[in-house]
């Protein structure tokens, strides 16, 4: 008995709140507006409609140089802003000393594997953010922007500033898509 009198005092206490006069007829208003595009709406709409991606991409980083990486995942059609992907990428440090192997070698190539997920900004502007392990020995967070431009209907290019968190290092992707049908 207790906690139905304590749940009915908290709906209570939030409908008080509520200025009675002007807050429930507002609030009223717009689940009533929510509910009639829901209604409206065929069932395709329902579903957000995705196609699976495949992107290769160059990269260049600031502390390394350069290296390579590929990533799969889902990428939603205008429908849904969240699309996410899994990848792996190797960037390797510029060496001038190719033939003299020391014991830091093993730390100029960064293996890394990561998930990323993307919010739609406006058509062709996305946020991304990348957690991820690096070389099997620390976790690194990326956040940047994904600026694409549609090639043909499958191929896209797309250029990625990013900046690691852990390594405190910006980070520059050159993307090539291709939307996997």
């Amino acid at each position: 008995m207790k906690t139905s009198n304590t749940r009915r005092n908290s709906f209570l206490q939030v409908f008080s709140r509520i200025n009675g006069r002007t807050g429930l007829p507002v609030m009223i208003l717009v689940c009533s507006l929510c509910f009639s595009k829901l209604k409206s709406q065929n069932c395709n709409l329902c579903s957000i409609p995705s196609f699976p991606s495949l992107t290769l991409y160059q990269a260049f980083q600031t502390g390394h140089g350069m290296g390579f990486g590929v990533e799969a995942g889902t990428w939603n059609k205008d429908a849904g802003k969240f699309s996410y992907f899994m990848g792996t990428s190797v960037v390797w440090a510029e060496n001038n000393y190719t033939n003299v192997k020391t014991s830091s070698s093993q730390n100029q190539i960064l293996l890394g594997f990561y998930l990323k997920g993307q919010y739609k900004l406006t058509k062709h502007l996305y946020v991304v953010a990348a957690p991820g392990i690096v070389n099997l020995s620390y976790f690194e967070v990326q956040t940047g922007l994904r600026y694409v431009v549609p090639v043909t209907k499958v191929i896209g290019i797309g250029i990625e500033p990013a900046y690691a968190f852990y390594q405190k290092q910006f980070l520059v992707n050159a993307n090539l898509h291709f939307a996997l049908r």
